[in-house]
């Protein structure tokens, strides 16, 4: 069987404050296949972001810390290597979209410098070349009159062109994957529609893999092949688009899917709201972290956290004691 792209095995990290050790990303594993597009959701603080972070080894140490696991890229663990190696991989092989287009390119320089940057140190071009292949990467993301903007300042783009400046300069280097942590966040929702449709055909023509990290699960039902769902760190739910859509299996999708406002319900319905409030990261519950929101506790969920099993033939796996009886509700 071909190697995986990415494969990410029991990844825990932690970051230790004066109010005690949170515990972010919690034994997280799971496999990313050449040119597939994974959907990671979830609500605000349930470990998604750091877990990316972590991959590329950004994260502030200290306070955070990776306790323990594997991030094997192309089968090289990751974490293990030494900081010029991994300064090749960054840029070069993995690219990063962060969440907010305002604060994501540095204002003392212009838009064409940063992008011919990452050309000149991993492609080796001379300024010339990068000018000209910088000014080509701002067309391919739909920016007009692409060449002379490149002597613009970020704070002459609106939102919308900055963040299609950082997919360009992503790009630059061709990478195998890319990784986008809510890059639409701080667009109105005309700009994150075509953000999101540029990604689908930037993804389609150049066959990478891409990571889209995001709360808003109408954005992964079109863009992502595989979903998976986190929280308190952990990831409860995983599986192709469809089953997590169709054959919800976990509590805690069953909540996001039903807070989702759709257009076949009658005018007037309410939607639907998860009960309680997330867990403390500092102070995890022995079982199940969902368990003080969930309406299918029993003795087991108190105990000891669910692995995940697969449930399903298409590679669903769930972290749910009572999945069972959730499948037969669903029935």
């Amino acid at each position: 069987m071909e190697q995986p792209l990415l494969e990410i095995k029991d990844l825990r990290v932690t970051f230790h404050t004066d109010d005690g050790t949170v515990h972010a990303v919690n034994g997280v594993s799971y496999k990313l296949e050449k040119g597939e597009v994974l959907g990671i959701v979830g609500e605000s603080g349930c470990g998604k972001s750091v877990h990316a972070l972590s991959i590329m080894r950004l994260i502030s140490i200290p306070p955070g810390r990776i306790d323990s696991g594997e991030v094997l890229f192309y089968g090289k663990d990751l974490l293990k290597l030494e900081f010029e190696e991994l300064r090749q991989v960054r840029g070069g092989q993995i690219a990063m979209v962060f969440q907010d287009p305002m604060t994501s390119l540095n204002p003392a320089y212009t838009v064409g410098f940063q992008i011919m940057e990452a050309l000149t140190v991993h492609k080796k071009l001379d300024q010339n070349q990068a000018r000209d292949r910088s000014a080509e990467l701002l067309s391919l993301v739909g920016i007009p009159d692409a060449r002379r903007r490149l002597d613009d300042y970020p704070h002459q783009f609106s939102g919308g062109m900055r963040q299609r400046a950082m997919i360009a300069m992503a790009l630059s280097c061709e990478p195998s994957l890319l990784i986008a942590d809510e890059p639409t966040t701080a667009l109105d929702v005309t700009i994150q529609a075509q953000i999101v449709d540029l990604v689908k055909r930037l993804q389609r023509d150049y066959g990478m893999a891409v990571m889209w990290i995001t709360h808003d699960l109408g954005v992964v039902a079109e863009l992502a092949h595989k979903i998976n769902v986190m929280y308190a760190g952990y990831i409860i739910e995983r599986g192709h688009v469809k089953d997590i859509f169709k054959r919800t299996r976990h509590p805690y999708t069953l909540g996001l899917l039903g807070s989702l406002p759709r257009l076949d319900e009658a005018p007037g319905t309410k939607l639907v709201s998860i009960p309680g409030l997330p867990p403390d990261l500092v102070a995890l519950p022995k079982g199940c972290p969902f368990v003080a929101r969930c309406t299918y506790v029993t003795d087991s969920c108190l105990e000891s956290m669910p692995p995940l099993e697969n449930v399903g033939d298409r590679d669903h796996l769930v972290a749910c004691w009572n999945w069972a009886a959730i499948a037969e509700g669903a029935a």
